[in-house]
């Protein structure tokens, strides 16, 4: 452990939440990066607990602590990176089960059930997937917003 730092969360009743997380630095030789041990009901870069993102997600909203716009932002920030979170479950799936001949025609085609199909639909589901994803080091980063197109000299 190298310190610890304050994080600010949202609860499900609205009420804000500041947690001490643990700072640690990776053993990886190669990597050597700082990682914050973040507890399972907050997911990485979001202030809502996980448990409110999946109400959002399932469009179940009526009982949200959030403005709409808060909402939208939410789905659509959802729906950037709904791919890579589908990739990087079924990397992890292959992975743990080495079974190479998964049938993707068989996969909903529908973003939610496709997620659902390797976590499950009960409460709880998105807790799995950041779990899975982040532990296996699957989880998608920030995407390159630009590039620029003048050449560095």
């Amino acid at each position: 452990m190298i310190g610890s730092r304050k994080r600010q969360g949202i609860r499900e009743d609205g009420e804000p939440l500041t947690l001490v997380v643990r700072r640690l630095r990776c053993q990886n030789p190669q990597c050597r990066k700082i990682h914050h041990e973040l507890p399972d009901f907050l997911m990485p870069f979001k202030r809502h607990m996980t448990e409110t993102l999946e109400k959002v997600l399932q469009e179940t909203t009526e009982d949200v602590p959030m403005e709409d716009t808060t909402i939208r932002r939410i789905r659509k920030w959802f729906a950037q990176r709904a791919d890579a979170l589908v990739g990087g479950l079924l990397s992890a799936y292959v992975a743990a089960t080495e079974d190479f001949g998964v049938d993707l025609s068989t996969l909903p085609q529908a973003i939610l059930p496709r997620i659902c199909f390797f976590v499950g639909s009960s409460a709880g589901w998105l807790k799995k997937v950041v779990q899975i994803l982040v532990q296996t080091n699957r989880w998608p980063q920030t995407q390159l917003v630009s590039v620029s197109t003048i050449p560095f000299r």
